[in-house]
């Protein structure tokens, strides 16, 4: 166990990235962060699942987590607290996991965040609307686009780029060290490196930012993608020897059976969240709506959705009708992986059905 590998770099694929904002010139801060269980798997790496504890405290009404790491010197626990903010969502979920997160930084990890360049970007005509409020359309993948980043020998960020779903640079910022090896690089939703390093020949100039985001050679994604996910889910990777068809299988078996046993042991606890999470606007007989299939659009895709439902609230002046829809359309993605954005629209709604119905 090396705790100096806690405050190692994050992973380009363990950080996202979102629009912050759009001003009225056309331009996109773009935010970068981490999520809990980046500092959850950090903590799991190096210090293993025994290794760390956490705990929460209320001091003057705020709420405050610890992160506890086992000293084997002193064989005592050494603590990191911090104190979490409210989200605009569930303020005590999002306390909760502000706090923790914030509680990870004091121990080293993902604070080379702090040293990240302001990442402002230029947008397209097809990828901004300004009206009635700037707002980022279908055409800004944000998600699809690829990220690479270099650090410097005190953990510092020395270069970012990224470049956007067509392969086009959208972002430049600092100095890219030479290289005589193609670097890996991954897109900001996560995931394993869509190319492992190459020998090349003559190394990379500084600065070439095209070289080093170039469009990746042909290889066969279907296997490493298949490889990837069959070591993260059996902690090794298969035989040399095994077929593509026969790690998928193998996958698809262990993951039934892994769905199997955690059918019989999930609680109710996560839709009594959501229950909780819309309590205002709860009435009787709301027709239920089927949930969009998450392969009917990507993620990006519903997100920017949801979020021009948004412009739909003030036009509401009725309080049962603007219920009826607010249930009906928080049905429609209640079940898609977009929950920040799915507890935004909520948190508004709630506000506008105190508004109308005061």
């Amino acid at each position: 166990m090396n705790l100096k590998d806690l405050s190692r770099p994050l992973e380009i694929s363990d950080v996202d990235f979102r629009v912050q904002s759009i001003n009225n010139g056309g331009y996109a801060t773009i935010l970068a962060y981490k999520d809990a269980r980046v500092d959850m798997n950090r903590l799991d790496e190096v210090l293993g699942p025994l290794g760390w504890q956490r705990d929460y405290k209320l001091i003057d009404g705020k709420l405050f987590c610890g992160v506890g790491v086992f000293n084997n010197h002193t064989d005592s626990w050494v603590w990191k607290w911090d104190v979490g903010t409210e989200s605009n969502t569930e303020a005590e979920k999002g306390q909760a996991s502000d706090a923790f997160k914030r509680a990870c930084f004091n121990l080293g990890i993902g604070r080379e965040l702090y040293s990240y360049p302001v990442i402002s970007v230029k947008l397209k005509a097809d990828e901004w609307e300004k009206e009635p409020r700037p707002k980022q359309t279908y055409n800004l993948k944000i998600k699809e686009w690829r990220w690479y980043s270099e650090f410097d020998d005190n953990g510092r960020i020395s270069f970012l780029a990224a470049k956007d779903q067509n392969g086009e640079v959208r972002f430049k910022w600092g100095t890219m060290k030479p290289k005589n090896v193609e670097p890996s690089y991954a897109t900001a939703s996560g995931g394993e490196p869509i190319v492992q390093a190459e020998e090349k020949d003559p190394p990379v100039e500084e600065g070439n930012v095209q070289a080093i985001l170039k469009k990746p050679a042909e290889v066969d994604t279907e296997r490493l993608e298949a490889v990837s996910d069959y070591e993260r889910m059996f902690g090794k990777k298969p035989h040399g020897r095994m077929s593509t068809e026969t790690i998928l299988n193998e996958i698809n078996v262990e993951s039934e059976r892994r769905l199997a046993q955690e059918s019989e042991e999930v609680s109710t606890d996560e839709s009594d969240e959501d229950d909780e999470a819309v309590s205002e606007l709860v009435v009787e007989n709301v027709p239920s709506v089927e949930p969009i299939e998450e392969d009917d659009e990507d993620e990006g895709e519903i997100i920017d959705t949801i979020y021009n439902q948004f412009d739909e609230i003030e036009k509401y002046k009725d309080a049962s009708e603007f219920v009826k829809w607010a249930k009906e359309t928080v049905s429609k993605y209640i079940d898609i992986d977009a929950e920040e954005t799915i507890e935004e629209f909520k948190a508004v709604c709630n506000n506008h059905y105190q508004k109308i119905n005061s």
